[in-house]
């Protein structure tokens, strides 16, 4: 296979790069092809396609407030990037790609590049980047969820990252690709590294199908002797507030015949250092930063490690490491450790944040080396049966080979065999639009028996859960104008019969001043009557309003209300829109209003939460042209009786024996030579 794998560092800057490395490396021995697109940076290799890595950036800098500007742009959206991965795809043609971290310097841009060219996107999660604007659910060293639900503005009031400007910058982003839909559109898989990352995901809202759980891998190490008398407890690792480094201090004073090495850098190292400097502790040592086989060596000489992290951690790989060396561990009990600790066999919890417990267990096992050493021959043990390299390339390439097969039909399953024609339609000007693309709730096709609507039925609803829906983008009810009002009435008195709440924004001069109908509570607010302002006033208007309401989904009709669907998400509301045809194909529309119709095109597939169409040529054309999946749900029709004719036969016309057209007579939905033609058949 061709692999792609990209990450904003070409070189090992942490454990996030140390494992993608160390991948290709197995990928390589395999026999596989694989290229690596990344940030140009003078600490990585050379590679044949350096040519196409985005340029350095530093933004640890303290540039000017243009080049910050521009930075915080590139970080939220880069176009150079899309363009260099463009040529990289290019050139190395890749089956898969592997993105592990991209934030800032590549940017989610490169997401949509790769979904545009087809490529599979295996998305490794080393963080909750995706989830909070923070990366880690941490707010001042402690686990957080404020932002559950995309309440992303969170990471600014609670600042949860240095920076007024940064923070900004991460909420900014947040908000922008989730109102793209980015991860949950262009990722085919999210690899979660331990199964309480791909659970919390789920419990935010995401797809579990979506999801693989598949643990580092960890070479076991050969398990040598000690080379010291007195082997001390270790820390390896970052050094920030997160990480409980402070805890472990709090716990060594009670135990000054204990020795302590803390081996890590990070932005806490010197208020550690003064910390252990006022608690009088003489037996920590801050050895700096290790790696490679100088970290070996100080894993191997330990008498165990400690992880006191307060943060959820996407896997705790010095677990995994300290256990290749045999070493056992003293770790917080929170997040993924569980799945790595095994109480009392290859390890020992403790409450997070308890240093008295904290400080027992260090006790306890110092003062049982056995018992220590059995406990880490016993995690050596769980390395070699579940985290082996050889396991980890089966799993992983056979992933690869899955999505890639996957990504050969190139086309949703409703339209691969025809992958690249669009069906032909009744008009003879090439459009789009299809017999129900605006019909109105007359037109029914292929519901399952159980979902059919028969006029009639009202059951409540089975499920518990009661939907709070608001409709947007139509005129109203009561009157009729189009599809949409009917829809409006017909499916809103169905769903608010089945117990769910339903709300209608209505225009005054539409619709009369009562104040529920049907079932369904009427809002009616102004509009400026004007061809080409009045949807578009009254759709803001109606967003506005529903921003500030109990509401769960926010239903947009139409492509010029689509504009604005991505505005209650930014509320944490859900919103969908409904397509009923490309209207900037109707000639009514001058060529302003054609192309703000285009743009709602795109939004349309874009910003909302979901899209829905009502026919499969919709369905068909926005796969085509913009790559978007979208829910075919078609009109419904009410089934009525057959009854003997009435008003046809005054009209001299026979039963079976004359066409009827039923719409509005405005040109686009009369075909002029067909009424030429016909026009000595025609009755109005």
């Amino acid at each position: 296979m061709r692999i792609l794998y990209c990450n904003k560092y070409n070189f090992p800057f942490s454990g996030t790069e140390a494992y993608l490395f160390e991948v290709m490396e197995l990928m390589r021995s395999q026999g596989h092809e694989v290229a690596l697109f990344s940030m140009a940076d003078s600490r990585g290799k050379p590679t044949p396609y350096d040519q196409h890595f985005v340029p350095y950036m530093n933004f640890k800098n303290r540039p000017g407030w243009l080049d910050s500007a521009r930075l915080a742009g590139h970080a939220i959206y880069s176009p150079e990037a899309r363009r260099r991965i463009r040529a990289m795809i290019a050139e190395f043609r890749p089956d898969v790609a592997h993105v592990r971290n991209i934030y800032h310097h590549l940017s989610p841009s490169i997401l949509w590049e790769l979904k545009v060219q087809k490529v599979p996107v295996v998305y490794h999660l080393n963080d909750f980047k995706v989830l909070s604007p923070s990366y880690n659910l941490v707010l001042r060293g402690e686990a957080c969820e404020a932002c559950k639900g995309g309440k992303f503005w969170h990471a600014m009031k609670e600042k949860c990252y240095p920076g007024m400007a940064a923070r900004a910058t991460l909420v900014a982003e947040a908000y922008f690709h989730n109102w793209l839909g980015t991860y949950r559109r262009c990722v085919d898989c999210f690899l979660a590294p331990s199964q309480f990352v791909r659970d919390k995901f789920v419990e935010h809202g995401w797809d579990a199908g979506k999801f693989e759980v598949l643990p580092h891998f960890q070479a076991v190490k050969d398990v040598g002797a000690r080379s010291v008398q007195d082997p001390p407890l270790l820390y390896f690792g970052r050094l920030s507030e997160e990480k409980g480094v402070d805890d472990l201090l709090r716990a060594m004073q009670p135990l000054p015949h204990l020795r302590l090495m803390v081996a890590g850098d990070g932005p806490e190292r010197n208020n550690l250092q003064q910390l252990s400097a006022e608690l009088g502790l003489t037996n920590v040592e801050f050895s700096g930063h290790i790696q490679g086989a100088e970290l070996d060596r100080a894993i191997r000489d330990s008498s165990f490690s400690v992880l006191p992290s307060h943060a959820y951690e996407t896997l705790g790989k010095t677990i995994l490491e300290s256990y290749a060396h045999a070493r056992t561990v003293v770790a917080s009990d929170l997040g993924s450790r569980r799945e790595l600790v095994r109480e009392d066999e290859t390890g020992l919890l403790y409450e997070t944040g308890n240093v008295a417990q904290l400080s027992s267990a260090i006790e306890f096992l110092s003062s049982r080396p056995e018992l220590a050493d059995t406990m880490g021959h016993a995690g050596r043990e769980l390395v070699r049966q579940h985290s082996a390299p050889e396991e980890h390339y089966e799993a992983l390439i056979g992933l690869y080979e899955r999505l890639a097969d996957g990504k050969n039909r190139s086309a949703p399953r409703w339209t691969r065999a025809s992958r690249g024609t669009i069906p032909s339609v009744a008009s003879k000007t090439g459009s789009v639009l299809d017999g129900s693309a605006h019909g109105t709730f007359g037109v029914h096709l292929e519901l399952a028996p159980a979902l059919q609507i028969d006029g009639t039925s009202t059951a409540p609803c089975s499920r518990k859960k009661i939907l709070r829906v608001a409709f947007i983008g139509g005129r109203g009810v009561i009157s009729k104008y189009s599809g949409i009002e009917t829809y409006y009435e017909e499916v809103g008195k169905r769903l608010a019969g089945m117990g769910h709440e339903v709300t209608a924004y209505c225009r005054t001069y539409f619709t009369p001043a009562v104040g529920e109908h049907e079932g369904i509570r009427v809002v009616r607010l102004p509009a400026i009557r004007s061809k080409h302002l009045e949807t578009l006033v009254h759709t803001f208007l109606s967003t506005c309003h529903v921003l500030f309401q109990p509401c769960d989904v926010v239903h947009y009709h139409a492509l010029g209300p689509a504009l604005f669907s991505f505005i209650p998400r930014l509320v944490g509301k859900k919103t969908v829109v409904t397509v009923q045809g490309l209207d900037w194909q109707r000639k009514k529309w001058g060529r302003i209003a054609s192309m703000v119709l285009r743009i709602g095109e795109r939004a349309a597939v874009r910003l909302p939460t979901s899209t829905m169409v009502v026919s499969r040529t919709l369905r068909q054309y926005f796969w085509e042209r913009h790559g978007a999946e979208t829910s075919y749900v078609p009109n419904g029709g009410l089934m009525r009786e057959r009854r003997p004719p009435d008003k046809i036969l005054a009209w001299g016309l026979e039963p079976s024996n004359y066409i009827l057209f039923l719409g509005s007579s405005h040109r686009r939905r009369v075909v002029t030579g067909w009424l030429k033609h016909m026009s000595g058949w025609i009755r109005t």
